[in-house]
């Protein structure tokens, strides 16, 4: 009788194993082929147990859910790359619309200066052919308004060579040239130069030129440019204040700085200052006058010059311009390198 029991036990066992097993080891081996992506459903065994048959029809509608979303997926990552594709498009469209368009506003700013500056310079020299006539003839009542002709049209040749500057920078064709330079001449040169403006706004100047005797190999035209604009701008911004200029030679560097004790320049407009057209006071009815060109032509002229710039102010205190040029190395020592 126990033994008729227990062989009975051991066939239901058999078949229950049967149907658990079986079905779940199946199941377990679909789980393990299904990777992201390759989503691999399992057949449900009509003779497995319940349980595994739940289970298994559970897996089966996830993967049909995981299925249906990595479509739907795939297809808005299709859309949004072709969208992503057509916005590139027209944005390198765009770029290179507004490059080209840029690149002939300054061709014509590039000509147009030219032509303009070809009648003022003989404006100029026959203003000064008029005041020696006059002055040989002794007739001394027309010299200021002479005088008045000349400083305008110097103004605005001035200008002009702004605008002419500015426009060969955009367009790439600023040459860079070098020669050995006197400093503390080309310092003394400048500040003569802006000495009449210091003087205008009742400005007092100290110079600092202590460790700049020796001669520097760098364009000298431009480093000129660079200290003419720094001084003007110092210059205009202040008024009964001190300026001072001072300049080093120090491992193979030019060091220059231009300290005022002007108006000072917030932290917003220090972030513009160098851009082309951009002035302190921007409004139609400012202050000062300028196109807004020197210190950008400055900064330009500073990279060219493969140096750096850099502004520390401060509102109602003043303002330091810090330039830093490296010499360029003299033909010979290029070839020594070679």
């Amino acid at each position: 009788m126990g033994l008729g029991y227990g062989f009975a036990f051991a066939i239901i066992l058999s078949l229950t194993l049967r149907r658990l097993l079986k079905p779940m080891n199946e199941l377990t081996s679909v789980m393990e082929e299904t990777t992201d992506g390759a989503y691999k459903s399992t057949e449900i065994d009509p003779e497995a147990s319940l349980e595994v048959i739940k289970i298994a029809d559970v897996y089966n509608q996830m993967i049909s859910k995981l299925a249906e979303r990595d479509q739907k997926l795939r297809g808005q990552k299709d859309l949004l790359e072709t969208e992503v594709a057509l916005r590139t498009s027209e944005l390198v469209q765009a770029r290179d619309t507004a490059l080209e368009a840029n690149r002939h506003k300054s061709e014509f700013l590039a000509n147009i200066t030219h032509e303009l500056r070809t009648p003022l310079q003989s404006i100029l020299g026959y203003t000064e052919v008029v005041k020696e006539v006059l002055e040989d003839e002794g007739i001394f009542n027309c010299e200021k308004d002479v005088d008045k002709i000349t400083h305008n049209a110097d103004h605005l040749l001035s200008l002009i060579n702004s605008i002419l500057d500015i426009s060969k920078i955009e367009a790439g064709k600023m040459e860079v040239s070098s020669q050995n330079v006197n400093i503390k001449s080309l310092l003394s040169r400048a500040v003569d130069t802006v000495a009449p403006m210091i003087e205008k706004n009742n400005n007092a100047l100290k110079i600092i030129t202590n460790e700049a005797d020796d001669e520097f190999l760098v364009d000298e035209k431009k480093l000129f440019q660079i200290l003419l604009n720094l001084l003007s701008n110092a210059a205009k911004f202040t008024h009964e204040g001190t300026i001072t200029l001072s300049a080093a030679i120090k491992n193979q560097h030019l060091l220059i700085d231009v300290r005022d004790t002007g108006i000072g320049i917030n932290q917003e407009q220090q972030d513009i200052i160098f851009e082309p057209f951009r002035q302190i006071d921007g409004s139609e009815t400012r202050q000062f006058l300028g196109t807004g060109l020197g210190l950008s032509i400055t900064m330009h002229f500073t990279q060219l010059l493969g140096g750096k710039i850099k502004l520390d102010s401060e509102v109602g205190k003043g303002s330091c311009f810090s330039v830093s040029i490296p010499q360029k190395p003299s033909q010979e020592d290029s070839t020594n390198d070679h």
